[in-house]
């Protein structure tokens, strides 16, 4: 029969640490599949209103075809059921190379380990009018 010897430095915390930092890393998984969605649909509809920002000239129209295109934004977007695009507002000033402003603010609920959470978002850009 073998004897197996143990080092006086092995305390036999491995297996309890590791099963701490799954279970951590566990959970931040399970928050960013939550969290996460919802983030990255405000980023991709921050980006779109960049875009519609820009996009049109600082003509007598241009701030209300910005407008249309920002209703049919926030319809492509799936956002519908937490923004009205008529609370968006589009504000520009100083003609050709002036800037454009558009703001939308929409508040989106989620639920997190069983709890109703809810996070506003206050978007807001401006570019300049070309």
């Amino acid at each position: 029969m073998k004897v197996i010897q143990f080092k006086s430095s092995e305390r036999g915390e491995g297996q309890i640490g590791s099963i701490v930092m799954l279970i951590v890393m566990i959970a931040a998984a399970v928050a960013a599949s939550q969290i996460g969605p919802i983030y990255w649909d405000n980023y991709q509809f921050e980006d779109k209103l960049t875009e519609i920002a820009g996009r049109f000239p600082p003509n007598k129209d241009g701030d209300v075809r910005a407008k249309a295109a920002i209703k049919k934004a926030v319809e492509d977007s799936g956002l519908l059921p937490y923004l009205d695009p008529e609370t968006c507002t589009v504000t520009s000033a100083g003609g050709i190379g002036g800037l454009r402003t558009v703001s939308c603010v929409y508040t989106r609920d989620y639920k997190l380990f069983g709890s109703r959470k809810s996070k506003t978002f206050d978007v807001s850009v401006s570019r300049p009018m070309f």
